[in-house]
């Protein structure tokens, strides 16, 4: 049994998985209860794509005494190619539960999580862990630089897979993907984040209105003297400032087109002017000359946004 064992390995190693699975058809047959068996069964399965033999011959092992963790492997390595992601990763997991310092269990869970979209971060950490348990390892460091490529780290992708050809210097796959981050590396960088000028006109009228309105709302009630309670209303409307002001970034675009910039920077004077009156308030402040400013400086800045806001955009 042992040596058949060992010929379907071989086999299956050297492109055969037919052959492999002809040899251990009447080996299951006649041993139904070994699971290794099984499992070199649905290995040789999975070579061939037969994606539903493979995850049957797996679920046969996994009720047997044998291995605690290669047929948990086995499974999810077929159900990801069945589209069943989300049990792969269940049965991934159980592996690296099962046997958590075998170096497979972190691959497999790796190349499951890929499937995903928010799985990118987890399954560079398995392929990371992975090489570490395994540093002889070519297969650990192939998947790491998948999951390092996948989430654009190109440093750590291109150190995985001149690793894993240092390795196995037969792995074509490495070696086109080390191709493949070069040229990405080497491309020129990305044009200038471009501006949806329409949400940034709607975001600076609403800024505007905020300023305007509320400025001399704050005005009116700290007329003929200011007094701490209106630091409350001054700080909230700030809030509000702050949250419309988050749909402007990136701030760096904004300041280099001449009309934004000008525009931008009054209104941005106005409400830091509107911060600092409103934290001078707080500690027994009496002046309106900041307020009369910050409503003066959100005045020019409105009536520009409205000026070369309303007519092009």
């Amino acid at each position: 049994m042992t040596a058949v064992l060992l010929r379907a390995a071989e086999l299956t190693a050297s492109g055969k998985p037919r052959q492999a699975i002809d040899l251990l058809r009447p080996l299951v047959a006649a041993n139904p209860r070994h699971a290794g068996a099984w499992c070199r069964l649905a290995a040789a399965h999975l070579d061939l794509g037969e994606a539903d033999q493979a995850l049957d011959a797996a679920k046969r092992a996994m009720v047997l005494d044998g291995e605690p963790a290669w047929p948990q492997r086995l499974a999810a390595l077929a159900l990801n190619d069945l589209g069943r992601h989300q049990e792969a990763v269940v049965a991934a997991r159980e592996s690296v539960r099962r046997k958590p310092g075998d170096w497979r269990c972190y691959v497999v869970l790796a190349e499951v999580l890929a499937g995903s979209p928010e799985g990118g971060v987890e399954a560079f950490d398995s392929a990371l862990h992975a090489s570490q348990l395994a540093p002889t390892e070519a297969r650990a460091f192939q998947v790491l630089g998948d999951a390092a490529l996948r989430m654009r780290d190109w440093g750590t992708a291109e150190h995985a897979y001149r690793t894993a050809i240092k390795l196995d210097p037969s792995d074509a796959d490495s070696r086109a993907n080390l191709a493949t981050v070069r040229r990405r590396r080497s491309a020129k960088p990305l044009a200038p984040v471009q501006l949806d000028k329409a949400q940034v006109w709607r975001a600076l009228r609403m800024l505007s209105l905020l300023l305007v309105g509320g400025g001399l709302l704050a005005l009116i009630a700290g007329m003929p003297r200011p007094t701490p309670y209106l630091a409350y209303f001054t700080g909230a409307l700030v809030l509000c400032c702050g949250v419309v002001a988050l749909r402007l970034r990136p701030v760096k675009v904004l300041f280099g087109l001449r009309k934004l910039a000008v525009t931008v920077s009054l209104l941005a004077a106005s409400a830091l002017v509107l911060v600092g009156w409103t934290v001078a308030l707080l500690f027994g402040a009496t002046t309106m000359q900041p307020l009369v400013l910050s409503w003066l400086c959100a005045v020019v800045g409105g009536a520009l946004v409205y000026v070369g806001g309303g007519r092009k955009r």
